[in-house]
C-alpha cells in the first residue's frame, strides 16, 4: 500500500514540476536529478574503439570478406597463365578415352609450342567438348553443342584435335563442311591426313608422347582457316590461326622445341 502511496506522491511530483517548466518557474536542470537522467559520457582511448566496433561490427565483417574476395580474384587473375595457344579438344564417338588423355595431350602439344607471348613460360590451354549423342539428346549434349558453336562463332581456338566424326556434326548440325579446315595436302605431300584436312595423330611423335600405343587412324589435328560465312576471323583469330599453324609445322617436323627433362 505504502509503494502505491510513494508512485502516486512522485507522479504529482513530476507533474508539478513539468507544470512549473512549463510556466518558466524552474529551469530544466533542476528536475534532471528527479529523472534520473545522466548526461552522455564521452569515451576516449580503447574504449571508443570497443565502442565502435561494437555499434559497426556488421558493416566491417562485410567490408572484410569483401577486401578478402577482391584480394583473391586479383592474385588469381594476376598468377593465372596465359594461353601461348588454345586448343579444342573434340570427341563425337565416345570410344577412344580422350578425355582420360587431356593433361597428357596438353603438355606433348606445349612442346611444339613456341613461347609466343614471350612472358618466359609456354602454356597451351585445351578446352573438351564432348559432341557424342550416342545415349541420345539431353540437356548436357545440348549444353556441349551450344559450347562447341560458341567457340566456332569466337574463333578463340584454331586448332582442334578431333575424331573423324566432327565431319558428319558439322555437316549436319552446323551446316558447314572441311572447307572451314586448312588444307595441307600439297604443303606436306609425305604427311596423313584424314579426308585431306586432319594430320592422322598417330603418324605423328605425340603418339608416343602421349604413350598411346593404340591410338586410332580416325583422330586427326585440325587448323581452322578463313572461312567467310562463319565469324572467328578478326584480328586475334588470325593471330591465333598463325600460331596454329606454326605448332602444326613443328608437329609434322617433329620440332620439338620446349623439349621436357626426358627428352
Amino acid at each position: 500500500m505504502a509503494n502505491k502511496n510513494d508512485d502516486e506522491q512522485r507522479k504529482i511530483q513530476e507533474y508539478r514540476e513539468l507544470l512549473k517548466l512549463k510556466q518558466g518557474l524552474i529551469e530544466e536542470s533542476e528536475i534532471i536529478p528527479e529523472t534520473g537522467y545522466e548526461g552522455k559520457v564521452e569515451l576516449h582511448g580503447i574504449k571508443k574503439v570497443e565502442n565502435f566496433l561494437y555499434h559497426y561490427k556488421v558493416i566491417i565483417i562485410v567490408l572484410v570478406i569483401a577486401a578478402a574476395f577482391l584480394s583473391y580474384m586479383i592474385y588469381q587473375t594476376a598468377t593465372r597463365q596465359k594461353n601461348d595457344l588454345y586448343v579444342l579438344v573434340i570427341n563425337t564417338t565416345g570410344d577412344y578415352g580422350l578425355y582420360s588423355r587431356l593433361d597428357e595431350l596438353e603438355e606433348a602439344l606445349e612442346k611444339y609450342c613456341p613461347d609466343f607471348d614471350e612472358n618466359g613460360y609456354v602454356h597451351v590451354g585445351v578446352n573438351y567438348i564432348d559432341l557424342y549423342t550416342g545415349g541420345g539428346m539431353s540437356d548436357y549434349s545440348d549444353a556441349q553443342g551450344m559450347k562447341f558453336q560458341s567457340e566456332l562463332l569466337t574463333g578463340d581456338s584454331q586448332l582442334y584435335v578431333a575424331d573423324a566424326g566432327l565431319v558428319d556434326y558439322l555437316e549436319e548440325r552446323i551446316g558447314v563442311d572441311l572447307s572451314m579446315f586448312g588444307d595441307f595436302t600439297e604443303q606436306y605431300p609425305d604427311a596423313e591426313f584424314i579426308d585431306g584436312y586432319g594430320l592422322q595423330l598417330n603418324t605423328t611423335a605425340i603418339k608416343e608422347d602421349i604413350r598411346w600405343t593404340e591410338c586410332p587412324d580416325e583422330l586427326g589435328i585440325y587448323v581452322r582457316d578463313v572461312f567467310e560465312n562463319m565469324t572467328g576471323n578478326d584480328a586475334d583469330a588470325q593471330e591465333q590461326r598463325e600460331r596454329a599453324k606454326i605448332v602444326f609445322d613443328n608437329i609434322i617436323n617433329g620440332n620439338v622445341v620446349n623439349p621436357t627433362a626426358e627428352d
